[in-house]
């Protein structure tokens, strides 16, 4: 039974989780709430997600409501009533945050926010360009945002010392998005490679993620084909969706290494394990992940990392340990050379056996266990200030920068949804 205002302690908690990118869209945010919200509904919770009918699909499903995030507050609070929800739980801050904020408020419940994105980082100014103003404006209404939170959530410690650092006062809680390590674990890397014309005695660099300029998928693709060239018995497996893909094509090709490149899109979710488990080593470039989930997908299934030490890397990597972590200043040149250094290694075994037991600290029902703590901290010392609200003109100004990218879809799309926003993508 429901109760407004309270945090139930028994398995019968309503959560509404609000988010904008949710499927069919693939990415970390999206990852992070179907994982937590199928977790929770296994503890026997009821979980509603809430999300964007931009760039998705207008169908509505079961435990799903989609909703157009600047028009629909009247038609989405009585939905919510329906519900009748113990407590909210927002991972962006802005547009339909705006509404789980409000929400909450006027119906007493304790609000939750998870920080998946640092906004307006000096690391990927370069990546967002025209988005620039968009970013600085969210960064601003994440510090005020967080504050008039019950709980605030981080996915990782160093990200948690960065929003401190921004100046957020309130408690941050340290709340990683968990694998299914029995999951990942039991991939069939012979099968997958021989599915797609790897042979098996080849070593395969590989790498999963979205193929788009904010992820440095230019600098990791340059950085395995001078790593390829002077390894003829070497592959590059490359899997996920993007705007580069075409672009990574090229490069190989005028390498003259397009015979040792897989490049595919959108796996099915039983071939996931065995992609991974079809690597030697897995590489990461990006400097800017919050938790970087296929880190620790690869680790379940024994696979060690070559990263950049960054945000996310430096969490879960032990250099020397359970991969490899490089200067984030390292060129494409110092990434060859250290793949080529690992393929050589004696202890490579060793440190796949120590990547994957490190990711099983990370299993989801743990995190789904410490993600319960915190709700039922959030229901126990909820503290709303009268007249306390993030400040309107920050969220307005949000929306109008968002707005400004409507009629160029195909902009939007190549960055916004990996910020936590909505593309402008046409429902399908």
């Amino acid at each position: 039974m429901t109760n407004h205002g309270r945090v139930a302690r028994i398995s019968d908690m309503k959560i509404a989780m609000f988010t904008h990118p949710f499927a069919p869209v693939i990415g970390g945010i999206e990852s992070s709430v179907a994982t937590f919200a199928g977790d929770l509904r296994a503890l026997g919770h009821d979980v509603l997600v809430v999300t964007s009918t931009r760039g998705t699909s207008t169908t509505q499903e079961p435990d799903l409501l989609r909703t157009e995030p600047l028009t629909d507050r009247d038609r989405l609070f009585p939905t919510l009533d329906a519900f009748g929800p113990d407590l909210i739980h927002t991972h962006q801050p802005f547009l339909l945050g705006r509404m789980a904020h409000d929400y909450a408020r006027s119906r007493g419940l304790p609000l939750v926010f998870t920080h998946h994105t640092l906004y307006d980082r000096d690391d990927d100014r370069a990546a967002l360009g025209e988005f620039a103003d968009l970013e600085r404006a969210a960064r601003l209404l994440a510090i005020a945002y967080s504050d008039q939170c019950d709980a605030v959530i981080a996915p990782t410690g160093s990200i948690a010392a960065i929003l401190r650092e921004q100046g957020i006062s309130r408690t941050i809680h340290i709340v990683p998005t968990g694998i299914d390590t029995a999951r990942f674990a039991s991939g069939d890397g012979a099968r997958f490679r021989e599915r797609h014309g790897i042979p098996a005695g080849a070593f395969v660099v590989g790498h999963l993620g979205r193929l788009i300029p904010a992820k440095r998928v230019d600098f990791l693709a340059d950085a395995i084909v001078a790593f390829l060239s002077g390894s003829p018995d070497s592959w590059a497996l490359l899997c996920g969706e993007g705007g580069m893909s075409e672009e990574i094509r090229a490069r190989f090709a005028v390498a003259g290494l397009s015979n040792r490149l897989v490049l595919l899109s959108r796996l099915s979710d039983e071939s996931i394990a065995d992609a991974y488990a079809a690597m030697d080593a897995f590489t990461f470039a990006s400097l800017t992940d919050t938790q970087g989930l296929v880190l620790l997908e690869a680790m379940a299934a024994g696979v060690p990392v070559l990263a950049l030490r960054a945000t996310g890397p430096q969490d879960f990597i032990t250099d020397g340990v359970n991969g490899i972590l490089l200067d984030p200043d390292a060129t494409t040149i110092a990434f060859a050379a250290a793949l080529a250094g690992f393929r050589d290694a004696p202890e490579r075994s060793r440190l796949g056996a120590e990547a994957s037991r490190s990711a099983t600290v990370l299993d989801r029902r743990a995190c789904t266990e410490a993600l319960l703590e915190v709700y039922a901290r959030a229901g126990e010392t909820r503290n709303w200030q009268p007249g306390g609200s993030p400040p309107d003109s920050l969220h307005d100004q949000v929306e109008a920068e968002w707005l400004r990218f409507a009629d160029r879809p195909a902009a939007s799309q190549a960055l916004l949804p990996t910020r936590g926003f909505p593309s402008f993508a046409d429902p399908v």
